[in-house]
């Protein structure tokens, strides 16, 4: 039986390896041929492949559902007028507006023509701070747009994120009326949780980690929690796990059996661990539907039942089999779960527990909770670069300390606040919860000193799933006990890991346009040199491209450091990611604008950019074209103080122009010549916008590539058509983050000789 459970896990699996959906029919026609031949010759080989192409069609299905539903792409940046309901909590951003999720019934065109017809769920913005109310009806004006992510070598898959999430369109709420909720609903009980720990703990950031690790609430945690957490590698903890609605589970079992031992006569009937087994089983899914239901509590809940229901019927199954039953059974649900970094932790982590459970069973107790720890951490390493991008080598001793405190001290308290306030006491509740706050509050305390200690957390990127491959068998070679031999090998496992990454060469540079979304990034990397061309914009109060989006694709293409920062004027989606870059990586000197309290390590140098400044790396001549002094000191707009930069090697040119309009244009054309100002490679300047890249200029560039650094749908409507039919009628090839996302070019000395788009070589399903 496990063999089949596997094969047909395996079959689910697959999913987010696939780069297109295959039609059903390719899947379902082996599956009833080797149905067909397995019941004709009973051979259980056959029959789990059979499975696996049954799994993969059910998954393959529900993800070309997905697809289907998202909104058509003429409904995109119109406004939609719509009837529906909110759906789960609704969560302040960290702007100032509220994001919530909207299930539509009724949809129309703002100009009232016919209902449109839509399914599925929005994740929806409003820029006012509403005051929503689970399932409450609305009707809403809205902007929407199809799920749409940056899209680079490293990072976070925004896209499958929201494809897990089953989410068919984002957007923004124009206006908002709602009715209240009628009847109740589990959510409201969750909001109203919320609103006591808002009213009981104002501002007080370790309330809000206690309520995520009692109701999975995780809106009132502060993103400085979430950095601390993520540091020492205890993020696992700041949620439901299935330990607690375990241990919240068997504690109402035992009650119950302690009481039902009141009851001779029904021990005569039925054996009392049975009812008592069912008791246990309804408190915990009770406690899931108050914590929302998340996957790891859905992955427990199986296993509960399936232990639950064996028990009942005096049956044993082995573990690793009940776990396999558990992940069938969510992926039967929801099978784009598959696509969420806490289905493969959750998973992984009680498959390692099962596996360790073996191993260390002989040990004392203490030392079982020892080397559990350690290794798990160590054997879940894997999956934490991969989804994270990060590794913490603090983590094993922070979460020695942490998974006591939290599992049988903080969650207890929190647990027994929940029950007194669900009893309507909700002054003792508080105090209990007190309790939970301050142990919260040492705990963090403890935990800065641990992310204080030199390279606790080091960034780190897995150089693709072969890199990803080679981590698990060197862990696997090194901690297997079966054949010393086999350990030598985990060494060379790792050495590709570490290896450093080819360098280009010589006479040859490579060019990517980073898709940051609306602004600007470009790294620039000759065969010795590295330089960053602007940051990327901030993404709210309290994140920037820098960390978010740049740092992770430097990572990935082995840039360990820079040369050269230049900033091209102090615009925020030019220069937002600044200070997580300078804080996260060694650069060698700046060049630009430094905007107001740009903060610099300590001996590093700073120039303002003027043109007439040059330098040469590996061959290659950078030049700065504009501003002069008197253009910078009289420009109207900040943006025509921006650094244009040349860079140039025999009859290969690249020109970065930031934000300049008509004006420096205009500039730049009477003050060059032709022959000065033609490149191969040309980013518009200002996103595409129609103030920029004028006629004049462009017939004095004459690019023969084109490259638009824009956000998907965005506000500003970049690239203007005006600017991009003047590129067609010039027969200028262009390309657009916002649809190609990052895009990377080889140049020699004769010019572009090879160009990638990462949405085409990296090519997923699920990409819009």
């Amino acid at each position: 039986m496990g063999f089949l459970l596997a094969a047909a896990a395996a079959g689910f699996l697959i999913l987010p390896l696939l780069p297109v959906l295959p039609p059903l029919w390719a899947l379902l026609v082996p599956a009833g041929v080797l149905a067909l031949a397995a019941g004709w010759r009973r051979n259980s080989t056959l029959l789990a492949g059979s499975l696996f192409f049954l799994a993969a069609a059910w998954s393959v299905s529900a993800a070309r559902q997905a697809l289907e539903l998202r909104i058509p792409q003429a409904w995109e940046g119109r406004v939609l007028l719509a009837q529906g309901t909110v759906q789960g909590l609704p969560e302040p951003s960290g702007i100032g507006g509220m994001r919530f999720h909207f299930l539509p019934t009724t949809l129309q065109m703002e100009e009232g023509a016919a209902a449109l017809v839509t399914d599925g769920t929005w994740q929806l913005f409003s820029a006012r701070p509403v005051a929503l109310e689970p399932g409450a009806r609305c009707g809403i004006a809205v902007r929407l747009k199809r799920p749409h992510g940056v899209a680079n070598a490293g990072g976070f898959d925004y896209e499958a994120w929201l494809l897990s999430e089953e989410i068919t369109a984002t957007g923004t709420v124009r206006s908002l009326t709602c009715e209240k909720p009628a009847g109740f609903a589990i959510d409201c009980l969750r909001q109203r949780l919320r609103d006591t720990f808002i009213r009981s703990f104002p501002d007080n950031g370790a309330a809000g980690v206690l309520l995520a690790l009692v109701s999975g609430d995780r809106a009132l945690v502060p993103d400085a929690a979430w950095e601390r957490y993520s540091d020492t590698g205890i993020v696992h903890l700041m949620a439901i796990s299935g330990l607690h609605v375990t241990l919240l589970g068997a504690l109402a079992g035992w009650c119950a059996l302690r009481l039902l031992r009141f009851f001779p006569g029904l021990a005569l009937r039925v054996p009392l661990h049975k009812p008592a087994l069912l008791a246990g089983l309804a408190v915990a899914v009770a406690y899931s539907l108050v914590a929302g239901f998340s996957l790891p509590t859905r992955r427990t809940l199986v296993m509960l039942a399936v232990v639950a229901v064996l028990c009942c019927r005096e049956r044993r199954l082995p573990p690793f089999q009940i776990l396999l039953l558990a992940l069938i059974a969510v992926l039967l649900w929801s099978p784009l779960a598959v696509h969420a970094a806490g289905f493969w932790l959750s998973f992984g982590a009680v498959a390692l527990l099962m596996l360790l459970g073996r191993a260390l069973r002989d040990l004392p107790p203490w030392r079982q909770a020892l080397q559990a720890q350690l290794l798990i951490s160590l054997l879940l390493l894997p999956l934490t670069v991969w989804f994270f991008g990060q590794a913490s080598w603090v983590s094993p001793f922070a979460n020695l300390l942490a998974v006591p405190v939290v599992t049988f001290l903080v969650v207890p308290a929190g647990l027994a606040g929940l029950l007194l306030w669900c009893g309507g006491m909700e002054g003792v509740a508080v105090l209990a919860w007190k309790g939970g706050i301050w142990l919260i509050t040492v705990l963090d305390a403890l935990l800065d000193q641990f992310a204080a200690w030199p390279g606790a957390s080091v960034p780190w990127s897995l150089p693709g799933p072969l890199g990803f491959l080679c981590l698990v068998l060197a862990l696997a070679c090194l901690l297997q006990p079966l054949q010393w031999r086999l350990k030598l090998l985990a060494p060379a496992f790792l050495l590709p890991l570490f290896l450093p990454a080819p360098q280009l060469q010589p006479g040859q540079m490579r060019v990517t346009l980073l898709d940051v979304g609306q602004g600007l990034a470009v790294l620039v990397e000759t065969q010795h040199h590295r330089l960053l061309y602007d940051t990327g914009p901030t993404l709210g109060p309290h994140a920037d491209a820098g960390r978010r989006i740049i740092l992770p694709a430097l990572q990935r293409q082995g840039v360990r450091r820079l040369d050269r920062l230049v900033l091209s004027h102090d615009d925020r989606d030019h220069t937002g990611g600044a200070a997580s870059l300078l804080a996260a990586l060694p650069v060698g000197d700046g060049l630009g604008a430094r905007p107001q309290g740009l903060g610099l390590p300590e001996g590093m140098p700073w120039r303002e950019c003027r043109a007439g400044q040059r330098w040469q790396w590996d061959g290659w001549d950078f030049a700065v074209l504009f501003p002069n002094e008197q253009q910078a000191q009289f420009a109207r707009k900040d943006n025509n103080r921006s650094c244009v930069l040349r860079i140039r090697r025999g009859h290969s040119t690249v020109i970065l122009p930031g934000d300049i309009d008509r004006v420096a244009e205009l500039a730049l054309v009477s003050a060059f010549s032709p022959r000065e100002l033609h490149a191969d490679v040309l980013v518009l300047a200002h996103h595409g916008s129609r103030s920029s890249s004028s006629a004049e200029f462009l017939a004095a560039v004459r690019p023969r590539w084109a490259l638009v650094s824009a956000g998907y749908r965005n506000a500003f409507h970049h690239p203007s058509d005006k600017v991009l039919a003047r590129l067609d009628e010039a027969r200028i090839p262009w390309r657009n983050t916002a649809a190609s996302g990052a895009v990377t070019l080889w140049l020699d000395e004769r010019g572009v000789v090879r160009t990638e788009e990462f949405r085409r070589t990296a090519a997923r399903y699920w990409y819009n």
